[in-house]
């Protein structure tokens, strides 16, 4: 897929697409709603035929995944431009009127202002004749429409207003009910349904793309607080399997494509592993998602049982003392290289003993900021959170740190940076995440020098020797797990907190790596 691109005299990245020449006729003044992170977009489409919109970012990869976001709904468009107008059943109707509650809930619903407002609105449309219910609800039937891409004959429209004109009155006696204080349940909003856009009048389904069921996915994902790498994953994958199966309609996947798809990654020299854990487990989810909201009928994805072996096992999974002792040497004695960043520089001298000395994730401590190293009290402690960067449980934790970081100089490190992040180039979160990755990159590239081993993973390697360390001294496995940021194995973990006494006691167990 084409890069977004950079206008002249602007930091931000724009989506620009020619409408396809065979519907541009008719899409000459149509307005588009556009979807573009969490908002929508609305672009009128001139007589030049080229639809321009900014993605509202400024990160190259948060980019990519908005334009696959916003292409997918205008290939669903123009798909509708050539499809004509459509008539909807009265189901799908209603359903459609469902959605436009669903949205105006979720606008007001927490915060709803004055219920006399909306006791107002809600009289007065109680009171609406068909001519005044249809010429009221014309501009929400408009801009629904345009959200869905969808276009329908006059009937289904008149319709279709009708059905919002009984939502509109639903949905503000709701929030009047909520503006005096009455969150009790909603008994409305089951009335509607499910929005399937699938069937028209004639029976024949229509087509469902499979990347727009992707992009409706996507957005209950995000809501679900799945992560963008995760979304940039499932993305990634899905639109390979359109590529290979040759459509983009959900409708027409059989079990067999995803069987040739399974033989063909394999044959691609993909691991089983990989094929069965990610390529068939992504695909189960997204169109299992479809079929559970009545998108597709059925889920074509079929119970394949692909069975692992286990693979040899050669040698420890974590470093050896003898590794280990030679990175920290080599991060000890590291100088920057010309034109390196000083933040990658200081990566490649301290990460290593931050990974030593608390068993993080190298992503966890490549992303930390000069405030999240703080003393309390007796203590040296880091905060590692989601407000920096990625973190994979998506809950903060602080961790204490060995004393042997205080006497080998890093809190002068961090006291003489400047505000901000430690070992990246950039000012905020949306900027470090496109780079925390490269500098973990050049970390694997440094220890591998220092460690070629291929069986034993350079930056992962620290986790597994934390733990062999934790058992060797006999360090409590719950503190230990709590300072590297394991899951807890059973509900009792879930009881009492894990104190910076607790960690210090099982700290000071560990041996500190001497260099000579």
């Amino acid at each position: 897929m084409p890069s977004p691109i950079r206008l002249k005299n602007s930091t931000a990245h724009y989506l620009r697409r020619r409408v396809p020449a065979d519907v541009l006729a008719v899409a000459i003044g149509v307005t588009l709603r556009i979807p573009v992170g969490e908002d929508v977009v609305p672009v009128r489409v001139g007589g030049t035929g080229i639809v321009k919109v900014s993605l509202r970012t400024t990160d190259p990869k948060q980019a990519k995944e908005r334009q696959a976001t916003a292409l997918s709904y205008l290939n669903s468009f123009w798909q509708s431009l050539r499809d004509g107008p459509a008539r909807l059943t009265h189901q799908r109707v209603i359903g459609l009127a469902g959605e436009w509650y669903r949205q105006t809930k979720k606008e007001w619903e927490a915060d709803p202002g004055r219920a006399s407002l909306w006791g107002i609105l809600n009289h007065a449309a109680q009171k609406w004749d068909m001519v005044k219910a249809q010429a009221e609800m014309e501009p929400y039937v408009a801009e629904l429409l345009e959200q869905r891409a969808l276009q329908v004959d006059d009937e289904t429209r008149v319709r279709l207003a009708t059905a919002m004109h009984g939502a509109f009155k639903d949905a503000t006696a709701l929030l009047e009910r909520r503006g005096r204080g009455d969150y009790g349940p909603d008994t409305i909003e089951q009335r509607f349904g499910v929005w399937a856009p699938e069937a028209a009048l004639n029976g024949t389904p229509a087509k469902v793309p499979t990347m727009t069921l992707f992009a409706d996915w996507e957005r209950e994902a995000r809501l679900a607080n799945r992560t963008d790498k995760t979304i940039s994953e499932y993305r990634s994958l899905m639109q390979r399997f359109v590529d290979f199966v040759g459509h983009d309609d959900a409708l027409l996947i059989t079990p067999d494509d995803v069987i040739r798809w399974k033989d063909a990654r394999l044959a691609a020299g993909i691991s089983l592993k990989t094929v069965k854990h990610t390529d068939i487990a992504v695909l189960k989810s997204v169109l299992g998602w479809a079929t559970e909201n009545r998108r597709i009928p059925a889920n074509p994805v079929p119970q394949l049982k692909l069975k692992l072996g286990k693979k040899n096992q050669e040698r420890e999974r974590g470093l050896t003392a003898v590794e280990a002792i030679d990175i920290l040497r080599a991060a000890s004695a590291y100088k920057a290289a010309p034109r390196e960043l000083a933040q990658t520089a200081a990566a490649k001298r301290w990460v290593p003993w931050l990974c030593a000395y608390t068993g993080s994730r190298v992503g966890e401590m490549v992303q930390l900021r000069r405030e999240d190293v703080e003393q309390r009290g007796a203590y040296l402690i880091v905060t590692i959170t989601p407000e920096a960067g990625k973190v994979k449980d998506k809950k903060t934790r602080r961790v204490v740190l060995h004393l042997h970081l205080l006497d080998i100089g890093f809190v002068k490190f961090v006291n003489s940076s400047p505000d901000g992040y430690l070992f990246v180039k950039a000012k905020d979160r949306a900027e470090a995440d496109g780079r925390v990755r490269a500098v973990k990159n050049r970390l694997c590239e440094f220890v591998r020098k220092i460690v070629p081993d291929e069986r034993v993973a350079p930056n992962h390697g620290w986790r597994h020797r934390f733990q062999t360390v934790g058992r060797d001294v006999d360090a409590s496995e719950g503190i230990v797990n709590a300072i590297c940021g394991h899951g807890r194995r059973d509900v009792a973990d879930d009881y009492g907190d894990r104190t910076f006494t607790a960690m210090a006691v099982a700290l000071a167990k560990f041996p500190r790596y001497e260099l000579n």
